[in-house]
């Protein structure tokens, strides 16, 4: 008993030097895409000096939307924050990656359960013949040792995941308030297009009435009111349309914000404000290490770095600590049962079962390694579609 004590003392001094000296989550990734340093777009365009790319960060603003001075928008954001669907459905997928990791990481600790017990009967001659009670409270702890790092690497994947989710979230987040305001844009625009058009039909239907007039005075042609009458026409069927469009744009903004469709008084703002038309940018490199899509692709692949290692030490043996005690009472015999163990398991044969777990972890990898090149790429491209449609614009 005193040589599987030490036996199990001196495997536990090892597990707690490895276990000390773990790796840690594997940290950024590189895409392996030649990012210039600046934007292709602007090249040609420096002199007009409406994008300026800036190498500090702090000075990208991330409240974007501030700069309009639109106190509905800004309420508007904030309402879809809080209760936009999508974006709570990322929140809860973030919260069920962090107690996917929580559970990982409990593999690497000890597992201690207790015991209770209470039993009255007869045990024969073993109690002659008399019938007595058990009473038997114990403690029992299991401990698998990750000297190879198996949990150590699944753990790492856990928290990669949960860095990808959190990622995924902001993305949406970022896609949402987007929405918000270019929908609401496009409601304001709208609503200004259906006051216009109201207005000219007004005028127009005013115009029509005098030519009609001056028809009857011999003063214009029948070709003056026909051309009159279809100009009415036409204006008048652009209102329908118009108001269509209002309507579809509203129910679009009020799913955004969580809400039923109605009315949205909050658009009924003030005039719009003149907006500075000078905007700072990041450097490419900035941009491409700040953006959620590419921070959830690279995380996705450092999560299936961290598989393949696993997967790997599914090779190895597993070892493992056992420790028991207890006390019983059971009258009149009383005692203190406890035991302490080791115990391993090494795969022998299994017909390539983990040998084929371990190339499809690689497979994995290579996917995950060329879905975050093309994420980069997508960036990249996105980054200069958007400046090059914003310069030709001015």
């Amino acid at each position: 008993m005193l040589k599987l004590e030490r036996l199990a003392a001196s495997v536990l001094a090892a597990a707690a030097a490895v276990v000390a000296g773990c790796t840690s989550p594997v940290g950024p990734q590189s895409s392996g895409v030649d990012v210039a340093p600046r934007w292709q777009t602007l090249a040609p365009a420096q002199a007009d000096a409406d994008l300026v790319v800036s190498h500090d960060d702090a000075q990208v603003d991330q409240q974007w939307w501030s700069h309009f001075h639109d106190a509905a928008l800004e309420a508007l954001i904030r309402e879809a924050i809080a209760g936009n669907k999508s974006l709570g459905i990322a929140r809860a997928r973030v919260e069920e990656a962090r107690a996917a990791r929580l559970q990982a990481q409990s593999a690497l600790a000890p597992e201690v359960t207790a015991v209770a017990s209470s039993e009255r009967g007869n045990r024969g001659l073993l109690t002659n013949d008399k019938s007595v009670t058990v009473n038997q409270v114990a403690l029992s702890a299991a401990w698998e040792l990750d000297l190879f790092g198996r949990n150590q690497a699944r753990t790492a994947q856990a928290t990669a995941i949960l860095q990808s989710t959190e990622a995924s979230e902001q993305a949406v987040r970022v896609a949402l308030l987007a929405e918000v305001a270019r929908t609401y844009f496009e409601l304001r625009n709208l609503d200004r297009q259906i006051e216009l058009t109201t207005s000219n039909l007004e005028t127009q239907r005013r115009t029509l009435k005098l030519v009609e007039a001056q028809l009857r005075g011999a003063l214009v042609s029948n070709l003056d009111v026909q051309r009159a009458a279809a100009q009415t026409s036409t204006t008048e069927s652009r209102v329908p349309s118009l108001r269509a469009a209002r309507d579809a744009a509203a129910n679009r903004l009020s799913a955004l914000l969580g809400r039923t469709p109605g009315n949205l008084k909050e658009v009924a703002a003030a005039p719009q404000p003149p907006l500075d038309g000078r905007i700072v940018v990041s450097a490419p490199a900035s941009v491409i290490a700040t953006r959620p899509d590419v921070r959830v692709a690279e995380r996705r692949f450092v999560a299936s770095i961290s598989a393949r290692k696993a997967a790997v030490a599914e090779l190895f043996p597993k070892i493992s600590l056992s420790a028991l005690f207890g006390v019983q009472d059971a009258t009149p015999f009383s005692s203190t049962p406890w035991g302490i163990g080791i115990g391993l398991v090494q795969p022998v044969l299994n017909f390539g079962r983990i040998r084929s777990q371990i190339d499809a972890a690689d497979a994995r990898q290579t996917q995950a390694f060329l879905a975050y090149q093309q994420a980069v790429l997508d960036a990249l491209e996105d980054m200069e579609s958007a400046m090059s449609a914003y310069l030709n614009e001015q």
